[in-house]
């Protein structure tokens, strides 16, 4: 009897991560662009961001604003460039993963690393699941 909840079991749940070129402006030795990798969030990644914001603010009940949400997942996101090195906040002169994506990306290319993580964490290509299934 096969188990009715195979599909369900973490090693057979499918959770890739992404590679994206946010910018040009990264080139790899090779002199092609330089992708970014990002990897999914899980449920309990962004409860763990929520309460660390309620930490630092000293209680519970705290609201992050949806922006300050959105580049705390980011950051938890990415992979590749290793936001937390130091070498590499030490080069755009900041301290800190936030600071480093916030000094390194244009409006334009900060854009294109949303819109990749919001493919990879907010859409699961369900609905395009069920319109194909209704035709």
């Amino acid at each position: 009897m096969a188990n009715k909840l195979a599909a369900f079991l973490a090693e057979n749940s499918r959770r890739e991560n992404v590679r994206v070129a946010v910018s040009a402006r990264f080139l790899a030795e090779n002199g092609e662009v330089e992708l970014w990798e990002l990897c999914p969030l899980s449920a309990r990644d962004l409860q763990e961001i929520l309460a660390a914001g309620a930490a630092e603010a000293g209680f519970a009940g705290r609201n992050l604003r949806q922006r300050e949400l959105l580049l705390r997942m980011l950051v938890k996101s990415v992979v590749y460039p290793d936001l937390s090195s130091a070498e590499l906040q030490d080069s755009y002169g900041v301290m800190g993963e936030e600071q480093l994506l916030l000094a390194m990306l244009s409006p334009g290319e900060f854009k294109v690393l949303e819109k990749a993580f919001a493919r990879l964490n907010l859409d699961n290509g369900l609905n395009e699941r069920v319109v194909a299934a209704k035709n």
